[in-house]
């Protein structure tokens, strides 16, 4: 017999509802009659009944007592088996297993978890909501200008200290911000929103490259109210999620207030490039992708598993008209380590630029494909040092590689600069640099005190250094600057 799925086909006979179609060797509507019976002369049936009753008395006294007989052999001869091998015979007694054995249906036990009404009700307190205000500089064909911007996503409170309550999210949630407000999920109720109590946050620290930032709320602008309705969440271990383990999504989708979506673990490891990863280095982290709605809004929301314990991070969906239900979620795992270093960072407050510290260095990013085509290290590259300037006077020099800036990492230029933004002049950040040697790079310790734009040499207007304006705009290759004038060079 042939089957197939998936179509109903007007051609052929069957008119069923079912979505696939049963083909037979003979067509349907062309069965040939049943051959007519011939009919039997009718016999009488006087002296029938008398006689059936006789011989079912005869054979039920009869069957009855063969019947008691065999019963009584099979027990006596039993009773000697086991007398002889009490073993053997329990074995022999046991029923025999078949290939095509009953399945028994599995139920919900208490060992399934919480219902994800439950999971609601212990988790919700411990989600915010994010708004990010900030500026984005926009190029067009009458020239470049900035643009203020705002924006939406979630978070997750996951610790406190004495004077700060502390919250992860997504770096893109709060990436080039001027200005971080939380609303805390009970308040989202409150008829008029006015009357929630907003307060501000402040970057301690972030990653890029995790696409992870961890931001503080001072203590002391949260009300009692709010103290008692807030919940830190407990972490759990996502590297125990296997395909098919069900888990709870909560967020701050398209901006309307916290919403709860379920689906299960549709898979783990998987590798994402998005819109809002680096174009130059790539992501850094392996996804838990769900079926569980993930929008935008819901980034850096979180994902709890039937526990109620957070197991990731929600960063991402695919956007095609051809793809549904595919999130991901970064595994709280592979940042747990990576949280407790940005808990610890010390909170500071961006810095107007007309106080903002500067090195007085144009430097450029090392894209992964020089990194393997020259074995630089990804970092921002220094392309030039202005005369008499802080990183002149602390032994910076073209072509060292800038990867950490007080112990946080640094991959891009942009991250440079944007740390630097928190740092007032005056003040001393240790740079950890690679240097080239005979042996290949090296790191090296240096400490730099940093200047005002105008004493490193700056021009806030443009951004360009005055004592390297030329460098920046057509730079030779050598093994110090394989960047060539392909590559944009930024001051700083």
């Amino acid at each position: 017999m042939e089957y197939q799925y998936g179509q109903n086909n007007e051609n052929n006979n069957y008119q069923g509802n079912n979505d696939y179609i049963y083909y037979n060797s003979q067509p349907a509507g062309n069965i040939p009659p049943e051959p007519e019976r011939k009919k039997k002369e009718k016999k009488s049936g006087r002296g029938l009944i008398p006689l059936c009753l006789v011989l079912s008395l005869v054979m039920g006294t009869a069957g009855g007592a063969l019947g008691s007989g065999l019963m009584l052999q099979q027990y006596n001869k039993k009773e000697a088996l086991q007398e002889a091998d009490p073993e053997t015979e329990m074995e022999k007694d046991l029923p025999e297993l078949t290939e095509a054995a009953p399945v028994t249906q599995m139920t919900q036990t208490e060992a399934a978890g919480l219902s994800v009404k439950q999971i609601t009700e212990m988790c919700l307190p411990s989600v915010v909501a994010i708004t990010n205000k900030g500026e984005a500089e926009i190029k067009s064909f009458w020239g470049t200008f900035i643009q203020q911007t705002e924006g939406s996503g979630s978070g997750v409170i996951i610790g406190k200290t004495d004077s700060e309550l502390l919250i992860v999210t997504n770096y893109h949630v709060v990436s080039g911000s001027k200005e971080l407000s939380v609303l805390f999920s009970y308040q989202e109720g409150n008829e008029n929103i006015s009357d929630a109590e907003i307060v501000k946050g402040e970057i301690k620290d972030y990653s890029s490259a995790k696409d992870l930032a961890v931001v503080a709320v001072d203590l002391e602008e949260l009300s009692r109210e709010t103290m008692d309705n807030i919940k830190i969440a407990t972490l759990g271990d996502s590297d125990e999620l296997a395909m098919g383990d069900q888990v709870v999504a909560i967020g701050n989708a398209l901006g309307y207030g916290q919403s709860v979506t379920t689906g299960i673990v549709s898979a783990v490891g998987r590798s994402v490039t998005t819109e809002d990863s680096s174009d130059t280095t790539g992501s850094a982290n392996e996804y838990i992708q769900t079926d569980a709605a993930i929008n935008p809004g819901n980034s850096g929301g979180a994902m709890f598993n039937m526990k109620g314990e957070l197991v990731g991070i929600n960063s991402a969906k695919v956007a095609d008209t051809t793809v549904e239900g595919i999130g991901y979620a970064i595994p709280i795992s592979d940042i747990r380590e990576d949280m407790e270093r940005m808990m610890q960072q010390e909170t500071r407050t961006l810095v107007e630029e007309s106080e903002r510290g500067y090195l007085g260095i144009t430097v450029s990013n090392v894209t992964n494909e020089i990194n393997q085509a020259y074995d630089i290290p990804i970092g921002a590259h220094i392309s030039s040092v202005a005369e008499d300037s802080p990183a002149e006077r602390a032994g910076l020099q073209r072509g060292m590689v800038i990867t950490e800036l007080d112990g946080r990492m640094i991959r891009t230029r942009e991250e440079l600069i944007e740390y630097l933004s928190y740092y007032r002049a005056g003040e001393t950040v240790t740079l950890t640099v690679e240097v080239r040697t005979e042996a290949g790079y090296e790191d090296r310790q240096i400490a730099v005190t940093l200047y005002t734009a105008k004493e490193a040499g700056i021009k806030q207007e443009s951004g360009q250094s005055e004592n390297s304006s030329q460098e920046s705009q057509s730079t030779p290759y050598d093994q110090n600057n394989p960047f060539g004038n392909f590559f944009p060079f930024f001051n700083y």
